[in-house]
């Protein structure tokens, strides 16, 4: 499917029937990184497969290899059966431009809607500062015609904003059904226990065991190349602004 020149490219022939029913799973890289990172660790600890990825038109221009998966794309979608449960995974390695952020949100509605998920599961950080009580650990927002209830006070009249606002509202919007979840979180640093807090609000919601004692491992790593990739990024800022002046570059 393509939505304003934002589409699905497949990796792997798999039947779109077959993901007729699935749970879809997503976060981005927000308060905390706790979107992406819970994303990515339920792809590899729950060993999904990878069957594609979405291209956008401002697709960003950073890569990198690992090892078991090969070449790295920014928008990554994995897909497998756990103890009978269908999971379909988007890990978000790069944030969408800001010129398609709307776009990018309402083509995951639509694609929701075309497979037929029966339910989204969307991760984000909160700010601790809103915290009522200190044995709070998340807060939770329903999503379309949802029966869930979550053990954790609702986040109400409080605003989320950004692309994982935007998907809120689109899915929503398409009539998925789930829940958006928030865990107190460091704001401005990946924070491995507000994943954990995540992670495992979803390993009940799915009632399936997930594993979570290689995440601070996976985010020392995660630091490491993000460290790097902002200064090579910095370094080809400058270069472009000693050449062209007064030409951006986004990321």
């Amino acid at each position: 499917m393509v939505t304003r020149r934002i589409k699905l490219f497949t990796l792997d022939e798999i039947d779109k029937e077959e993901l007729k029913g699935s749970v879809f799973i997503t976060g981005y890289q927000g308060f905390g990184m706790v979107g992406y990172l819970t994303s990515r660790h339920l792809a590899i600890e729950l060993g999904l497969k990878r069957i594609g990825f979405i291209r956008t038109q401002y697709f960003p221009e950073a890569t990198f290899f690992k090892r078991g998966i090969g070449i790295i794309y920014p928008f990554e979608l994995y897909y497998g059966v756990i103890n009978g449960k269908k999971l379909l995974v988007l890990v978000n390695h790069g944030i969408p431009h800001v010129r398609e952020r709307t776009n990018f949100a309402e083509f995951l509605g639509k694609l929701a809607s075309e497979l037929g998920v029966s339910e989204t599961i969307l991760v984000g950080g909160l700010d601790p500062a809103i915290k009522e009580r200190e044995d709070e650990k998340y807060r939770w927002i329903p999503i379309g015609k949802t029966e869930r209830k979550l053990n954790a006070p609702l986040l109400e009249e409080k605003h989320v904003i950004g692309p994982l606002a935007l998907t809120i509202m689109f899915m929503n919007a398409y009539r998925i059904p789930g829940v958006a979840i928030f865990s107190y979180a460091e704001l401005y640093r990946p924070d491995p226990k507000a994943t954990m807090v995540a992670v495992e609000v979803i390993s009940e919601i799915l009632g399936v065991k997930i594993k979570t004692d290689k995440l601070a491992e996976e985010i020392k790593i995660i630091e490491q190349v993000e460290k790097k990739r902002e200064e090579i990024m910095k370094a080809l800022e400058g270069e472009v602004s000693s050449e062209k002046p007064g030409h951006q570059m986004y990321i």
